[in-house]
This record gives C-alpha cells, sequence and structure tokens, in this order.
C-alpha cells in the first residue's frame, strides 16, 4: 500500500502532528510518510523526543522505519501488527516522557492483551501535558470508554536534568464504549499540589500564599508534595478541579528567573477561566480525546475553545478517517466536538 503523504507543516506545524500520525499509523495499519516536520518550530526536525515516539511507535508493531535520526524532517513507517508486551523506552534529554506515551497510547488499545511501559525523560514539562494531568483528568475519561490506563510515576523530571520515570500499565477494551461529555456535574474537591526538588522551600510557601489569596481556599487545600527524588532541580504547582463528570487539572511551572508569585499566579488564572466558562472539558483534555475516540466507539463533548492543537488534530484524523471529526461553534466561547468511531 502507497503510504499517506502527511504534511508537517499542517496547522501549528509542531510534534503533534507527528505524534498523531504516528498513532494513527500504526493503530490502522496504514503505512505514512511524515513530511516538514515541525517546519514550524524554530528548530524543525527531530528532537531527542520526536526521534523517541518514532522508534517506539515502530517497535510497538514491528514496523519498517526510514529517517529515523536526529533532525530528520522527513520518516516513513510501514507498520506491522499491534504487539502487546512490556516495553522501555528513553528519551534520552528532559523531553517529555509523556508525549512518547501519547505517541503509542491509541495503537496498544488494539493490542491482543496488556502492554506495561516504562518511559524516561521529562515528567513535568512547560510544553507537555505533565503526569498528574494524564492520571487524574485523561485516564478516568479512558476508563469510560471501557480502557484501563494505570500510571505510576516512578521518579520525577524536570527541565534540564531530564530523568523523570514513568510506568504505565494499557488495558485494551473487551467492549469500546462511546463518551458524551456535556456537563461537569456538582462541584467535588478542589485542590492543589506544590512540588519544590532542591530548591529552597520558600518557593513552596510564597506559591502557597498566592494561590490562598487569588482563588481563595483554605490553606490546608494546598499540599506539598515531596519530589526530590528527581534527578535535578524542578518546580511545578498543579490546580486539581474534580467534579461529577470530569476532572480538570491546571499547572504552572517553575522557571530560572521566574518568580514564584508569577508560577502561581499562571496556575490560578488558569483555573479561574476553566471555572468561570460553562464547558465542561478543557482545552488539553479536548485534544487528547480526539484520537481515541476516532478510533474507538466515538462520543461528543462540549470544550472551551479549540486550541491550534486540538483544530490541527481534527484535520490530521479527517486526512486519515474522512469526516471523522466535527468542530462546532456554540454560544461564548464553546465548542460541540463530535467524533464518529469506527466502533460505534
Amino acid at each position: 500500500m502507497e503510504p499517506l503523504l502527511i504534511d508537517g507543516s499542517l496547522g501549528e506545524g509542531g510534534g503533534q502532528i507527528l505524534r498523531s500520525a504516528l498513532a494513527l499509523s500504526v493503530a490502522l495499519a496504514r503505512p505514512v510518510r511524515i513530511v516538514k516536520i515541525r517546519a514550524g518550530r524554530e528548530r524543525p526536525g527531530l528532537l531527542r523526543q520526536h526521534l523517541a515516539s518514532v522508534r517506539a511507535a515502530a517497535a510497538i508493531c514491528g514496523g519498517a522505519c526510514a529517517g529515523a535520526e536526529l533532525g530528520s524532517s522527513e520518516v516513513t513507517l510501514q507498520p506491522g501488527p499491534v504487539r502487546a508486551g512490556e516495553y522501555a523506552f528513553a528519551v534520552g534529554s528532559a523531553g517529555s516522557a509523556l508525549l512518547v506515551l501519547q505517541t503509542v497510547l491509541p495503537p496498544l488499545l488494539f493490542a491482543d492483551g496488556p502492554s506495561t511501559l516504562v518511559v524516561e525523560g521529562g515528567t513535568h514539562n512547560p510544553m507537555a501535558p505533565p503526569f498528574e494531568f494524564l492520571q487524574r483528568s485523561f485516564a478516568p475519561r479512558l476508563a469510560e470508554l471501557g480502557c484501563g490506563l494505570e500510571l505510576e510515576l516512578l521518579r520525577p523530571g524536570f527541565y534540564p536534568a531530564g530523568g523523570g520515570r514513568v510506568r504505565a500499565r494499557i488495558t485494551p477494551p473487551v467492549r469500546a464504549r462511546g463518551l458524551e461529555l456535556l456537563a461537569r456535574g456538582a462541584a467535588r474537591r478542589h485542590g492543589a499540589e506544590i512540588g519544590v526538588a532542591h530548591l529552597p522551600r520558600t518557593i513552596a510557601e510564597r506559591e502557597r500564599e498566592t494561590l490562598v489569596r487569588e482563588l481563595g481556599w483554605p490553606a490546608e487545600a494546598v499540599e506539598e508534595r515531596d519530589v526530590n527524588a528527581s534527578v535535578g532541580p524542578g518546580n511545578y504547582v498543579a490546580l486539581t478541579l474534580a467534579f461529577e463528570h470530569v476532572t480538570e487539572v491546571v499547572t504552572g511551572f517553575g522557571e530560572r528567573r521566574r518568580a514564584a508569585e508569577a508560577v502561581a499566579h499562571h496556575a490560578a488564572a488558569a483555573a479561574r477561566r476553566y471555572l468561570a466558562a460553562e464547558a465542561p472539558v478543557g482545552e488539553h483534555l479536548a485534544d487528547q480525546l480526539l484520537l481515541p475516540l476516532a478510533l474507538l466507539a466515538g462520543g461528543r463533548f462540549r470544550t472551551l475553545a479549540p486550541t491550534p492543537h486540538t483544530t490541527t488534530n481534527a484535520e490530521l484524523l479527517n486526512h486519515f478517517l474522512p469526516g471523522a471529526v466535527r468542530l462546532e461553534p456554540q454560544t461564548g466561547d464553546a465548542c460541540l466536538v463530535t467524533v464518529a468511531g469506527l466502533k460505534g
């Protein structure tokens, strides 16, 4: 079969196109040729985390891959059958381990049994979903589809040292179910956690004070987590907003020369935006749900205004599966997303 040609400069022109195209290629057993990889980025081509995703996609199906080297702007994958098993992948930098997991998760939902993965790299990256988001927001939605995703943080990893480790156990559905997520339901526990590794504890104290002041939460709603098992220093703030039908996780990350108050303020502002809107699905969860829904039983959900990541993912999915995703703007900033599933 002739490989399906994918333009890596599509939409936001980043690594998401590569990862999604690889996932769909393996899941659908469709050869793919991806060109102009990350053409929209300052450093185009494959970086270490993207190369790790390419190699991981080929490994889980015994596929033949061309162009899998650093800096490459073109990759061709001839996938084989998806194979359940135990896998270990390493990014080799502080690049996101969870984005590598994101690449292989959809096709492993089609394997003939459960799989266990250990992925090494960054676990708390500003430009990627952190561990807490996948565990608390995304994995429960997969469970509603009939899938299993159990996540364990073995060691946190921050930029620039990396060195984080995540274990994931993926269980394919016995019978896939559709998802309908149109309302949040009643509010449940809202809280925050602060992780500070190999840095002064005063950072956590200042972040706690900022969150309490800006959100009006009691001090006991903000917990400090021990993340000193990390290889290098790092800091994150994660706010968990739990409702009856959905949980949203928003984050802020410490960086050099960025005040602790600014990190907490960023997370608090994101939480307020989400709470002020009516749509139950946050912008990052919307992006993560598209591929599993399209490959399984489909569904529909209401989300905030789609990000370039989400619209690009939708366009890519419609390239592989014409008409699979429909985005319908609603009142305010809301959007209704309808996904036609292969098993619907």
